[in-house]
């Protein structure tokens, strides 16, 4: 699905090999699978995000805690859901016929904007 959909974007010979392991080697748990993937593309972008597991499943948070369990849902409007966000264009290989598709996935920023993904990640910060 990865190669049907971005065989013709600028990065993606680059990275094609990167995430070949994610789809030969077998996961005995899906949150495995989501965090090395994670964690993958995130070294790609040139982000070190402090993430770790919880040890307990929580219902209230302190002010130097967040929450985002309920963050990406497709049902929410992800301007509402985070504010401080908006989507910088960049190119996309069918912007020409469908305009620019924001909030698509990392992976399409990753194929189409290679290195300078992580600058604009940056641009879409909003300062509130």
């Amino acid at each position: 699905a990865l190669e049907s959909a971005y065989n013709h974007t600028p990065f993606f010979e680059y990275y094609k090999d990167d995430f070949r392991p994610f789809y030969e080697r077998r996961y005995e748990f899906l949150v495995d699978f989501n965090e090395a993937l994670c964690r993958l593309v995130c070294s790609l972008i040139d982000m070190s995000p402090d993430m770790r597991r919880s040890t307990e499943y929580k219902t209230e948070f302190s002010s130097d805690e967040a929450d985002f369990r309920e963050r990406i849902h497709p049902k929410k409007d992800f301007r509402t859901e985070d504010p401080c966000f908006h989507a910088e264009p960049y190119y996309q290989v069918f912007q020409d016929k469908l305009g620019f598709l924001p909030n698509l996935s990392i992976v399409d920023l990753l194929f189409n904007m290679g290195p300078e993904s992580l600058l604009v990640l940056r641009k879409s910060e909003v300062s509130v």
